[in-house]
């Protein structure tokens, strides 16, 4: 027999080879002990009073999450320092940032910031030129495994599509 317990999600873990409600797997063994009890306000304010250098550097910041369904909104700030093209284009690297962190925080959030998501490889497709300004990256878990996840991200500027992404992060509990 294995323990069971019941998610800030409302959904019930099985542990071991038993079926789950929700797409949240047995994922570490400290879930076993305790339950998550930060709710989506609280980690939204976490997100506000603390960031990372380099999510300021890209002017980051989280204007929404949800647990359920498990999605997060990013603001960015792209500006003249990280173009090419004689001010005219971002760089594709700041691009990959802008998609890559939204997946990240999602998966902290969801969390209650006891894992460090690693991101393993990312594919990004850039479909349309980023230019200077404000630009919303989106995110959305599309499966949970034991220890990895699988992401997908979209960096919006004026409602228009400019980059997407596909991540394979692995979960490392925080000490």
């Amino acid at each position: 027999l294995h323990p069971a317990i019941h998610g800030r999600w409302d959904f019930i873990i099985n542990f071991g080879w038993a079926q789950q409600k929700f797409h949240l797997p047995p994922l570490l063994p400290f879930l076993e002990l305790h339950y998550l009890v930060m709710d989506d306000q609280a980690i939204l304010e976490a997100f506000q009073k603390n960031t990372a250098p380099c999510t300021d550097t890209l002017g980051a910041r989280v204007i929404k999450f949800t647990s359920e369904p498990p999605v997060i909104e990013m603001e960015f700030e792209a500006v003249h320092d990280f173009t090419h093209s004689n001010g005219e284009v971002v760089q594709g690297g700041f691009v990959t940032g802008m998609l890559d962190a939204p997946m990240a925080h999602l998966l902290m959030g969801l969390f209650d910031f006891k894992v460090i998501p690693m991101t393993l490889d990312i594919n990004v497709s850039f479909l349309a030129p980023t230019r200077k300004g404000k630009l919303l990256g989106t995110s959305e878990v599309l499966q949970l495994g034991k220890s990895t996840a699988f992401m997908t991200s979209k960096l919006y500027q004026t409602d228009k599509l400019v980059a997407s992404a596909t991540s394979t992060v692995r979960l490392v509990p925080t000490k």
